[in-house]
């Protein structure tokens, strides 16, 4: 005869029981990413180098989101000619940047306070992805708007083609890294393409860091 206390039944409270708290959707919003690529789109990079550059973004586009980051997006020359925040959604972030015209000189600047006016009041990571092929411009101007975008916990990831580009824009963008890191810089417009995607490694690695 088997022992009687063998037969007894077990039962649980579902995991799925209760609704979640009024603070959910907070929580996941903190530890959900915004991603702002930003593309110079000056005349220097009209042809071969825009068609790259698009190419390579919508690549980092992908990718980013499938990282959890909301994305948008800048495209700047001496001023921002397009931009779209990371609210407005994967299709006319893609739209945006398939549209992308070059021409005109280059200043970062403005860039950078569009990056801040949008970023700077929210939570979780924030990014601010640069890519250039030359000059930034006002150089005093970058800086001081870089470093207040730090200070507000923005973090700045950087590609430049050539390394008179991943120099410059590093010595402004990240200077706590160096301006000799290797990974910064894009060898020429045939590796334009993987170069921008790769942005999206430097996103995944530095978040929990700012």
């Amino acid at each position: 005869m088997v022992a009687s206390w063998v037969r007894r039944e077990f039962a649980g409270v579902g995991v799925t029981q209760f609704p979640p708290g009024r603070q959910l959707r907070a929580v996941q919003d903190h530890f959900r990413g915004h991603a702002l690529l930003c593309i110079d789109v000056s005349g220097s990079m009209s042809g071969a180098p825009l068609q790259a550059a698009v190419e390579g973004g919508l690549d980092f586009l992908d990718e980013a989101r499938e990282a959890r980051y909301d994305t948008g997006l800048v495209l700047w020359g001496h001023a921002v000619k397009t931009h779209l925040p990371t609210t407005a959604g994967a299709a006319a972030v893609r739209d945006a940047l398939r549209g992308a015209r070059a021409g005109g000189g280059t200043r970062l600047a403005p860039a950078l306070r569009v990056a801040i006016e949008e970023l700077g009041s929210l939570t979780g990571d924030r990014v601010v992805c640069v890519f250039g092929d030359g000059r930034i411009g006002d150089t005093a101007e970058a800086e001081r708007l870089a470093a207040r975008a730090r200070a507000l916990g923005i973090r700045f990831v950087v590609r430049g083609l050539g390394e008179s580009a991943s120099r410059g824009l590093a010595r402004v963008l990240t200077p706590e890294a160096g301006a000799d890191d290797s990974t910064q810089t894009v060898r020429d417009v045939a590796d334009l393409r993987r170069g921008i995607a790769s942005m999206v490694v430097d996103l995944r690695h530095g978040r929990g860091r700012s």
